[in-house]
């Protein structure tokens, strides 16, 4: 994947600006453009209604408010745009009124054709914290564009150690291209993990075998382990921890959520306990660009 376009929604929270600041790292070293996306929420009370019918007074009130929010968002992200970070950047604006937040970052993306979407967020905790509330982790599920989740102000260097966590099933296969760019535009050394609990129990001796022909099928330059831990996202979380890791790359199949990839007992969890970054990737997306 060539990096060219990054897309961080913003609402103007400080947790917000992790993101803005992380893509302004990736920026710097890809030549890749910004942009920055404002959604204004509304009412679906207000889209409910039909236009032709609404009393007159009403229509005006209601386009008077869509505009005021729109003008005072605008300030904002022109402010925004001399933001320290951002300097000798590429650098567009944008902002709309909606009813649905997540679909219209979504869609927006789409619009520009950007390579990545960043966000900030509150940290560990409830995924509905997350930057834009619970519309990020509509974002991260629905969205085919691949996620980065900043629960924290970005170090400089962003990701000197990744690990990549996996059942390394063929799946596996066509996201890590996606996980091995990142590690390459920021110098970062690879870990492949794979989970093993009490209820999804493998042989070491076939986990390192599995990993032993990932790894050669990649170039063979990476640290493999096999953790042992109650549940899945605990283990990813508690190795994560111990090496250190700054980045968390797992896959997810969309509308049914971060599952599948480990296994059906993997949900959202991951997201919402890490005080770690995390890179979000879209399976189907990911295999039908292998295709």
């Amino acid at each position: 994947m060539t990096m060219k376009i990054i897309l961080v929604p913003t609402d103007f929270s400080e947790p917000s600006y992790y993101g803005l600041d992380a893509a302004a790292e990736l920026a710097k070293k890809t030549r890749a453009s910004i942009h920055i996306f404002n959604a204004c929420e509304v009412s679906n009370y207000y889209y409910a209604a039909d236009p032709l019918v609404m009393a007159p007074p009403a229509a005006i009130m209601i386009e008077g408010i869509n505009e005021s929010l729109l003008k005072a968002a605008n300030k904002k992200l022109t402010a925004l745009k001399s933001r320290a970070s951002l300097k000798g950047l590429k650098v567009t604006t944008h902002c709309e009124v909606t009813s649905n937040i997540h679909d219209a970052i979504i869609a927006y993306g789409d619009k520009i054709k950007c390579d990545i979407i960043i966000m900030g967020s509150h940290g560990a905790g409830n995924i509905r914290e997350v930057i834009l509330g619970s519309n990020a982790e509509r974002v991260v599920r629905f969205s085919l564009k691949p996620v980065i989740v900043f629960p924290l102000k970005p170090v400089k260097g962003l990701f000197k150690k990744i690990v990549f966590a996996s059942d390394f099933s063929p799946e596996a296969y066509s996201v890590f291209p996606l996980v091995k760019e990142v590690a390459k535009i920021n110098s970062s050394e690879i870990h492949l993990l794979k989970i093993n609990t009490m209820d999804q129990f493998s042989k070491t001796k076939d986990d390192r075998e599995l990993l032993s022909a990932f790894s050669k099928k990649f170039g063979g330059k990476f640290t493999t382990a096999v953790y042992n831990d109650y549940m899945k996202e605990e283990g990813i979380l508690n190795y994560s921890r111990e090496v250190k890791a700054d980045l968390i790359a797992i896959g997810t199949h969309g509308k049914r959520g971060l599952r599948r990839f480990f296994s059906e007992d993997v949900s959202e969890g991951i997201v919402r306990l890490s005080h770690i970054p995390i890179l979000i990737v879209n399976l189907k997306k990911a295999a039908g660009k292998k295709k």
